[in-house]
């Protein structure tokens, strides 16, 4: 898109808010980041009727290099037990693959639960009463919650880290430290939704070797949904990110597009650093390592399971087990989408980087990291479109990571 395409007003954006980038401050505009540094400094935002308007002048005197309407939120892209008792569900996911992705081998390094990693899930909302999640008890460090979606960050946090108990399931990284950046923000009282701005706030309490998950995505340039990369300011979120050791784990999104596409002049193929998943099939379907409703293209990285998640869940996601429509005992069998698989990738990462630093002391670099999932993977089904392989981290942990 030219400088003022971008300010055309597209499905799923806003009319009265617009992001730039420019050097100095316009009239009028507030930092999109406040506080930060670098290329980050470097992002506006103007709000109010005449904000186009404004924003379109400045690129044409050549005060600002570029500006875009602002993106409205899209649909998320897919303790003690209490009575009665919940029994212990069968997570096919945790198992030595080809069946899983080998969860379970990680229980026999140092470290390999994930205690020694800190992941930010970038998510609307959670149930912080369910059962499985209160031994986790994640903490929301900053914006406002939007409980429609309570369901979807259950079932993601239960994928992360849900209890190593007796009942319910257990999670990828079942020791990591998990937290919750919500990306609605209250300014005086106004509210706006900025995913780069949640990156920006995870990154400021993290460290090398932490994860952030962003389990957003975004309308790309009519309702299509694309990865939240699409916008200039989380690209530069990433990039600030990557640049300080941390991983960030991004969704592909789930409406079968090709991200390759020219129309998105390379928003998703330029080197962030990010490491984007697609959805694939899985061992108990019809296809496994087949893509799955998920978009794909060249800076796909990896796939993991987009069907048939096994995990913590509440209303409407209730198949598996809803005793007395209980929400704090709700689990299901069929959570998916890019964000069932972007949150196994993610729950991998946080092992292999915690086996890291228990065996060596320091974690992986993000580009480290990325090249060994890409390694040690298994292949995509032959003739899927292209969302890479599925790792295997009992491979990743055998070969790259022990002592």
């Amino acid at each position: 898109m030219t400088p003022l395409s971008a300010l055309e007003l597209r499905p799923g954006h806003e009319a009265e808010r617009v992001h730039l980038v420019a050097e100095s401050a316009p009239a009028g505009a507030r930092p999109r980041f406040p506080g930060a540094e670098g290329a980050l400094a470097r992002h506006w935002e103007l709000r109010g009727p005449m904000a186009r308007a404004t924003a379109a002048a400045l690129v044409q005197a050549g005060k600002a290099q570029s500006a875009w309407c602002a993106a409205l939120p899209a649909p998320p892209p897919d303790g003690d037990d209490l009575d009665p008792t919940t029994p212990e569900f069968a997570t096919a996911w945790r198992e030595a693959p080809p069946e899983g992705f080998g969860f379970e081998e990680a229980r026999r390094f140092p470290g390999g639960l994930g205690e020694y990693v800190t992941i930010v899930d970038i998510e609307f909302a959670w149930d912080p009463t369910h059962e499985d999640l209160l031994q986790l008890s994640p903490t929301a460090i900053g914006g406002v919650p939007d409980p429609q979606w309570d369901f979807h960050g259950t079932g993601v946090l239960g994928i992360l880290a849900a209890g190593d108990n007796s009942f319910g399931i257990t999670g990828g990284a079942p020791m990591a430290s998990v937290l919750v950046q919500h990306p609605w923000f209250d300014d005086d009282g106004e509210l706006s939704y900025d995913v780069a701005r949640a990156i920006v706030e995870a990154t400021r309490v993290l460290v090398p070797g932490d994860v952030i998950l962003i389990e957003q995505q975004s309308y790309g340039l009519d309702t299509e949904l694309v990865p939240m990369s699409i916008d200039p300011g989380v690209r530069d979120a990433i990039r600030a990110a990557t640049a300080l050791g941390i991983v960030v784990v991004e969704p592909a999104g789930n409406d079968n597009v090709d991200l390759d596409d020219p129309v998105y002049e390379g928003a998703f193929t330029d080197d962030t650093g990010v490491l984007r998943v697609g959805g694939g099939g899985s061992s108990l379907g019809p296809e496994p390592g087949a893509r799955v409703g998920s978009n794909w293209g060249s800076s796909v990285s990896v796939q993991a399971w987009s069907e048939d998640i096994v995990t913590t869940a509440g209303p409407p996601m209730t198949d598996l087990f809803f005793p007395d429509d209980d929400p704090r005992q709700a689990y299901t069998s069929y959570f998916g989408g890019t964000s069932g698989a972007s949150a196994l990738v993610a729950a991998m990462a946080a092992t292999l980087q915690s086996v890291a630093v228990a065996t060596h002391g320091a974690p992986l670099s993000p580009g480290e990291l990325r090249a060994m999932l890409l390694a040690g993977g298994l292949p995509a089904a032959e003739g899927s479109a292209p969302v890479g392989g599925q790792p295997d981290l009992r491979r990743s942990l055998r070969t790259w990571l022990v002592p």
